[in-house]
């Protein structure tokens, strides 16, 4: 990859996009990152290519989660219709309530399908390999920081954008708090609303101290709100940052 040739250093315009994805999906080390993103975040070209990214990863993710398009009316009403035939026909007799029921049960399986592999999809568009020159068959793996259990995100206060990377890719270990209700429960004690959803949480370091990272949305495009919040939650945030904008 030219950029690594170079070296991050003289990293630039015309900036590659292999770089930026790596940028984005945090599998740069902490050094490089922190050099990397006041450069990218002042640059038009390199911040419309991780406004992409950001926005192409938001939309690969909720195919995850949304739920299955409604059967079109016409199509259940021809299967309904061929059920029907085949319950009053020469063939054995068939319950026609069951037959819907495994209709349904089919449509489920094919819906549970369809969002498996809108995950795999996603987890492909967040961690683009680094080069180019490799061999065999591709396969894509998370992060290790993603995964539970791996290496924890150390931060600098003065750098607050180094975690967005890691943070953005919708990984959810809560750490010390356990579970969702229980880190709902300590950011509504430190001040936010109730209905606000992180869109990533990891535990780590802040300035070397014990912290849970939050990221969440603002309603603006490649911008969020960083928050770091004490193990046992406290008074206030250890930190409380808008960044990427």
């Amino acid at each position: 990859m030219t950029d690594e040739r170079r070296g991050i250093e003289a990293a630039g315009p015309p900036w590659s996009v292999d770089l930026l994805a790596d940028l984005h999906a945090g599998v740069l080390d902490e050094r490089e990152a922190a050099q990397l993103w006041p450069r990218v975040q002042s640059d038009p070209e390199a911040r419309a290519i991780i406004e992409a990214l950001e926005a192409t990863t938001a939309d690969l993710a909720s195919l995850a989660t949304a739920p299955a398009p409604p059967m079109p009316a016409e199509v259940a009403a021809r299967i309904d219709a061929a059920l029907a035939a085949e319950a009053q026909g020469v063939a054995p007799v068939v319950d026609l309530a069951a037959a819907r029921r495994r209709r349904n049960q089919r449509i489920g399986w094919i819906s549970g399908v369809v969002a498996v592999a809108a995950a795999a999809v996603a987890a492909i568009a967040i961690v683009v390999p680094g080069s180019s020159d490799q061999t065999g068959t591709p396969v894509a793996e998370p992060p290790a920081s993603s995964q539970s259990g791996g290496s924890e995100l150390a931060l600098r206060s003065d750098q607050p954008q180094a975690a967005v990377g890691q943070l953005s890719t919708g990984v959810k270990d809560y750490g010390p708090f356990g579970d969702a209700q229980r880190l709902s429960t300590c950011l509504q004690q430190v001040g936010f609303a109730p209905a606000v959803s992180p869109i990533g949480v990891r535990p780590g370091t802040l300035d070397g101290q014990p912290a849970v990272f939050v990221l969440l949305t603002t309603g603006k495009l490649a911008e969020f709100r960083l928050v770091a919040l004490a193990p046992d939650c406290g008074p206030k945030p250890l930190l409380d940052r808008v960044v990427g904008k």
